[in-house]
């Protein structure tokens, strides 16, 4: 299955495509197809930020669920819940990303964990990368950052 997102970017010159023409060094196309089906959780506090996280997903075909807090991360994985890549903001209800995140890994997951923040600094980073999270980034989560992580988790 393949999936396309535009960017705001409408420039079209011929150089900024790649070899295989499948992505757009611009952000004006990124187009990718999907061999697996891939699940993620996506934990935000924040619905806005909730439901545009999964959109983006969907928009590449991955199937996910949300939750707005922690606690309810904590007990869907602890139930033996599996997924492929599981999204964290670092403010949440109940439990800070950073404790869900320790919670989390304690439980024995092994998938791909990002991190997604507003606000950060170099010492936060450190201390989730510390406790297992494999990607920090800071939002708003955009397809030049998903892309490749998409990629790797469909081993392409």
């Amino acid at each position: 299955m393949a999936h396309t997102l535009p960017s705001s970017d409408q420039s079209s010159d011929q150089d900024k495509w790649d070899s295989g023409g499948l992505e757009c060094k611009g952000q004006l196309l990124i187009k990718i197809v999907m061999r697996n089906r891939l699940t993620a959780l996506v934990v935000d506090g924040d619905t806005t930020c909730w439901v545009l996280e999964q959109e983006l997903l969907h928009s590449y075909g991955v199937q996910t669920l949300g939750v707005d807090n922690s606690r309810d991360a904590v007990d869907l994985i602890a139930s033996d819940a599996e997924f492929n890549l599981i999204i964290i903001e670092k403010i949440l209800p109940v439990l800070n990303g950073l404790e869900v995140t320790r919670q989390i890994c304690e439980i024995g997951v092994r998938c791909k964990m990002l991190e997604v923040t507003a606000c950060s600094g170099e010492s936060e980073r450190q201390a989730f990368l510390a406790f297992g999270v494999d990607v920090f980034i800071e939002k708003p989560l955009d397809p030049e950052h998903l892309v490749p992580i998409l990629r790797e988790l469909d081993g392409q």
